[in-house]
């Protein structure tokens, strides 16, 4: 299989789509001294600056940190879902 760099998944048959390869287009607003830290260890790695965003932000989504910060996120839904059923009965 080709890699494709930019495709959105719905534009992609199922055998074709490879999630890592997905990219979609997003607009934000980050700090002017963050930006220029980041183009700058971008440029001494021999980076782009996008790619080098990408890879802090699939690292800290795909840690251990996040996967506790949705442990403790669904344990706090499920007892507001237990208080709910609690102020019915």
């Amino acid at each position: 299989m080709a890699k494709i760099k930019l495709a959105k998944k719905n534009a992609l048959s199922p055998d074709e789509f490879e999630a890592k390869y997905a990219k979609e287009r997003i607009s934000i607003w980050l700090d002017e001294d963050l930006l220029d830290e980041i183009r700058k260890i971008a440029k001494e790695n021999d980076k782009k600056y996008q790619t080098l965003i990408n890879e802090i932000l699939r690292s800290y989504a795909f840690s251990n940190k996040s996967k506790n910060i949705s442990k403790i996120i669904n344990k706090m839904n499920q007892a507001i879902d237990d208080l709910k059923k609690m102020q019915i009965d």
